[in-house]
């Protein structure tokens, strides 16, 4: 059983990450835009975890984000609510760690933005701990 959700893990996050364009994707010549999309993770009460998916996640995984990737990511992984970065918890655990990478970190090389590792570590936590849905994230 292990075996076989290691399976669809991996096979999600090559889905989400091509769609992305992945670490071996050419870059994009206009060098993308990756503006914040601020109606990204509506209903989420955990401040820093809106503010890190609306920078970091949301131009190609929000609805309103402006990446030229954007219509592909969409379709992999949406971060429009907190609902959806909350089912998506097994491929976010996978992109969001580079320590231990379960496939491609994200966000992409071509990306505007990376977080330091700091806000990545911090809001990792918060997934790891199922992203509760609180002021404090606790």
């Amino acid at each position: 059983m292990a075996r076989k959700l290691r399976l669809v893990i991996t096979v999600l996050v090559s889905v989400a990450a091509s769609a992305c364009g992945g670490k071996n994707a050419a870059r994009l010549d206009d060098g993308g835009t990756g503006t914040a999309v601020e109606g990204a993770m509506s209903g989420t009460l955990y401040e820093p975890g809106r503010r890190f998916a609306q920078t970091y996640c949301s131009p190609c995984h929000g609805e309103a984000g402006e990446n030229p990737k954007r219509p592909v990511a969409h379709l992999a992984f949406q971060v429009d609510t907190y609902e959806e970065w909350a089912a998506s918890r097994t491929i976010l655990l996978a992109v969001l760690d580079k320590w231990m990478p379960d496939g491609v970190v994200m966000p992409p090389s071509y990306a505007p933005a990376e977080p330091p590792d700091d806000e990545r570590r911090a809001i990792l936590d918060w997934v790891q701990r199922g992203s509760p849905n609180t002021p404090d994230g606790r």
